[in-house]
């Protein structure tokens, strides 16, 4: 076969391929979108009746509904100039702000997880964020008025405890932790200090409630497994980022890095210590990967972005960019070489099902090796980009000029897949991985950035 020309659908990614795919893909989401007067929303589950306020799939939210799909607009927007893709970013969210009600959306209804439902991935906070980065493209006051009332809103809804501030004790990324990073972007963005002191209390609320590891450094039981209907054990000490140790210590160093609180850099280091004690190397100690949970399950390695290496290693990425200490970039390293040898993003494990999406699967880790390649300009990491976005490609269903991802979302159930739309779970986030690539491939540093990405401070911050 050598010198036969490849047949063109195999033939290698480039940004032509990149894009075309990221169309396709619009217009699929075309096809479950309404629109009245200025607004735009699509379904969460196309064909399939979902509860407005169900958790995690609220049809408002960044993780599944209508600010995540705007902000991929907004990125396809700053991709290509065209008008069109921002006037659907702005009609997403301009329907969240038609369906917002005040303090009313921050009282949580979870009965395992009261507060997650009112954080930053499910609640008005990300929309608000969305709506922060349209005001900054468009200057329009719509945008900044509603992100402002969000915010003072949100602050509003908390209570104190002993001087912190907390709204119902979820405090890990995936519950109301994830408010403080958004209160940092509100003082960035809007220069409020209001929203600075409001993020600091809330930290102290997280720092307040670390544990002493048996490994060393610290951990947090940030969450009530046993309550948990996936679960129904007592063993809530994660790791990991989104429920975990690396979550509540990325949040503490970054509210150090607004405030210089000695205390919230010195618990993030101990929560590193945690993880890098915890976690399971090659023999030669170059590659690492830690554990799920560590009091069940201690063989299961998760290697997305929700408690896998791409998550955990942004607290080690934050400490790296607050002391320059080698050894947390290298612990970066060791991370995302353990995606590598665990064979992903092609090859599938018990903590990397077929899940097609950027909180679990090969989306988000599509994201993480063009950061690690833009921190480290190794080769490596630009062809595991390549590879996963063959990966997702290859993954995805094409028919009639349409094109989706079937993703099997929870662990707990493989033998079911759905096409969702949204960016955090569903086909958005798929097609706005690709677009990153293709940007990335093009020289284009100009993109609207996930929240808590740090590695967006390696790019001009669009």
């Amino acid at each position: 076969m050598n010198g036969v020309n490849l047949i063109k659908i195999f033939g290698p990614v480039n940004s032509e391929k990149l894009l075309k795919t990221v169309y396709e893909t619009h217009e699929w989401l075309e096809k479950y979108s309404h629109k009245v007067e200025d607004r735009i929303w699509w379904d969460v589950l196309p064909q399939t009746d979902v509860c407005k306020d169900t958790f995690l799939l609220r049809d408002t939210s960044i993780y599944a509904g209508a600010a995540g799909i705007a902000l991929f607009y907004l990125r396809l927007y700053k991709a290509t100039g065209e008008e069109g893709w921002l006037k659907r970013a702005e009609g997403g969210i301009n329907y969240v702000i038609g369906r917002y009600n005040g303090l009313e959306n921050f009282k949580s209804n979870s009965e395992f997880l009261p507060g997650a439902d009112i954080g930053f991935l499910n609640g008005p906070a990300g929309g608000a964020y969305v709506a922060s980065r349209l005001y900054e493209v468009t200057g329009e006051s719509r945008y900044r008025d509603y992100a402002i009332s969000v915010t003072d809103d949100l602050i509003s809804a908390a209570h104190e405890e002993e001087g912190a501030l907390t709204w119902y004790g979820t405090y890990g990324i995936i519950g109301e932790g994830s408010l403080i990073l958004y209160l940092l972007d509100a003082y960035e963005t809007f220069k409020n200090p209001e929203y600075l002191k409001a993020a600091e209390k809330a930290a102290r609320y997280i720092a307040g409630r670390k544990e002493n590891a048996p490994v060393g450094g610290y951990r947090w039981y940030a969450m009530p497994t046993e309550n948990f209907p996936t679960i129904r054990k007592k063993g809530g000490y994660f790791p990991g980022f989104e429920y975990g140790a690396a979550g509540c210590g990325y949040i503490l160093a970054s509210v150090y890095s607004y405030t210089g609180n000695e205390e919230f850099l010195d618990i993030a280091k101990g929560a590193a210590t945690y993880i890098t004690n915890l976690a399971d190397y090659t023999d030669d100690t170059r590659a690492a990967l830690v554990r799920y949970n560590d009091t069940y399950l201690t063989d299961l390695y998760y290697l997305g972005v929700c408690q896998g290496p791409v998550g955990t290693s942004r607290l080690f990425f934050k400490l790296y960019e607050i002391t320059g200490e080698d050894a947390y970039r290298e612990f970066v390293e060791k991370l995302s070489r353990g995606i590598l040898v665990a064979g992903a993003p092609s090859k599938h494990s018990a903590g990397y099902w077929h899940t097609n999406c950027y909180c679990c699967g090969a989306p988000g880790m599509l994201e993480h090796f063009i950061n690690i390649h833009k921190l480290t300009h190794d080769r490596v990491y630009l062809n595991a980009a390549y590879d996963a976005a063959q990966t997702i490609i290859g993954e995805s269903t094409y028919l009639d000029g349409l094109r989706k991802w079937y993703t099997s979302w929870n662990r707990h159930e493989p033998f079911k897949s759905e096409a969702y739309t949204g960016l955090y779970l569903g086909s958005a986030g798929c097609a706005s991985s690709l677009l990153t690539l293709s940007q990335y491939l093009s020289g284009s540093e100009d993109y609207a950035p996930y929240l808590e990405d740090p590695y967006k401070s390696l790019f001009r911050r669009g």
